[in-house]
This record gives C-alpha cells, structure tokens and sequence, in this order.
C-alpha cells in the first residue's frame, strides 16, 4: 500500500511551482528589456506652429525610427512640416542607440499653423507605426524655434 502524501512532500511540491513561476516571469522581463524598447510622448505649443516628439528607448538593443509624419485630423499628412535638424527639412530613418534618447521638432509649413487635433504617426521598427495625439503645451510655451536633439553620429 503506498503511502499518502505528507506536508514535506506538499511544500517541496508549492515551493518548486512558484520557482517555476518566477524563473518565467524573470525570464520573459528580461527578453523585454533586452529588445528595442522605445518610449514616445509628444506635445504641441499653443499656438500649434511646432510639435516636440520625444522618443526615449529604455531597451538594451539599438532600433530604427523609420518614419515620423504629422496627420490632419482627416488623416491626410501634412507634406511640407519641416523636420528641424535633418537636411532641407525632411525626415529621414536614424538610429537610436540602447538606453538614449531624442528629440524631434517638427515645424508647421511656411506661413500657416498645424490644425487642431494633429496627429503624428511614428514607425519605431514594429510592423505598425504608432499614432500620437500631442498634448497641448501652457499658452506662454513656445516649441517653435527649439533644436532638435538627435544621437551623436545621426547623419541628417
């Protein structure tokens, strides 16, 4: 006759599940965390003459930021924004390294504003490019006319 389970059995038996299920939980933060992981926020001054586009990547893993184009409200782009920093104001694909950050100022075109409810839609290396609503800035902040910061070595 075998004999029944005792507590001893019981506690190895709990004991080496939540093992199991922490050495997963650790395991796939860490699968996480080594990847490209960018973080995205954006806002537009008051007057919506510039957007800021904040791109911090806190992934051990350098990424891609392939595209980055401002949508009217009616989902067309706005094709003459000025990227300020890049060659004749246009955007290019850049690297952003592990653990860094950038800033893009993009410009309302020449003599007009962004319209109300802009949108910016950014394409950081995943299969879908992410759509931002930016956030509207205090009405004595200005963003136009701020540099753009971009990782040392960014050919623009």
């Amino acid at each position: 006759m075998a004999d029944a389970p005792n507590i001893t059995d019981w506690i190895g038996a709990i004991s080496t599940a939540v093992l199991g299920v922490l050495g997963t939980f650790i395991t796939a933060w860490q699968w996480r965390r080594s990847g490209f992981n960018p973080q995205l926020t954006s806002r537009v001054d008051a007057r919506h003459e510039a957007i800021e586009l904040r791109i911090v990547n806190t992934g051990r893993a350098d990424g891609i930021v392939d595209q980055v184009d401002v949508l009217n409200p009616d989902d067309s782009i706005v094709e003459d924004a000025a990227f300020e920093g890049f060659t004749e104001g246009t955007f290019r694909p850049l690297a952003l390294p592990a653990a860094a950050s950038m800033r893009i100022i993009v410009q309302a075109p020449q003599g007009t504003t962004f319209q109300h409810r802009v949108r910016l839609i950014v394409g950081v290396g995943a299969t879908k490019p992410q759509v931002l609503t930016p956030s509207v800035t205090l009405p004595h902040l200005g963003i136009f006319g701020l540099r753009s910061v971009l990782p040392p070595g960014t050919p623009t």
